[in-house]
C-alpha cells in the first residue's frame, strides 16, 4: 500500500512539475525584455534573424527595393541608443505580434522603419524599410 501511495505522489509531483515548466517555456516574450538583449548581444541578435534577411532600400534612382543580406555580409545594430547620441527621433508603435521602431532623421534625411514579428512566442527582427535620401 505504502508502495503505491508512494507512486501516486512521484507521478502527480512529476506531471506538476512538468506542467509547470511548460507553461513558463509557452509563456510570450516580453517585447521591452528581447530589445534590450538584442541590442547589446550580438550573439542573441544573430539568433533571432532568419537569414538570408530581405530589407527595402533606395537605390539610385529613389526608388525601393528588395535587397538580400546574408549572415557574413550583416552588420550588427544598435537600436536603443540614448536619445543625445541620436540625430533622428525614434518611435516605438507595439501591434499584437508586431512592433515597428520608426527612425525620422532631423534634418539630414533618415527615413528608417525596423521591423519585428513575434514567432511561437519569441521576437525576431523581420526587416527593415530603408528610404533615407
Amino acid at each position: 500500500m505504502k508502495n503505491k501511495l508512494f507512486i501516486v505522489v512521484l507521478l502527480v509531483s512529476v506531471f506538476s512539475t512538468t506542467t509547470i515548466l511548460a507553461q513558463q517555456n509557452n509563456k510570450a516574450e516580453d517585447f521591452t525584455t528581447f530589445f534590450e538583449k538584442f541590442n547589446k548581444n550580438k550573439t542573441f541578435q544573430m539568433s533571432r534573424i532568419h537569414f538570408p534577411l530581405t530589407v527595402k532600400l533606395n537605390n539610385d534612382d529613389f526608388e525601393l527595393v528588395d535587397y538580400e543580406i546574408i549572415k557574413e555580409e550583416y552588420t550588427i545594430i544598435n537600436l536603443n541608443k540614448n536619445k543625445e547620441e541620436r540625430d533622428y527621433n525614434q518611435k516605438t508603435i507595439l501591434k499584437k505580434d508586431k512592433v515597428i521602431i520608426q527612425q525620422r532623421g532631423v534634418n539630414n534625411g533618415i527615413f528608417i522603419d525596423y521591423i519585428f514579428e513575434k514567432r511561437k512566442g519569441l521576437w525576431f527582427l523581420k526587416t527593415w524599410i530603408d528610404e533615407s535620401t
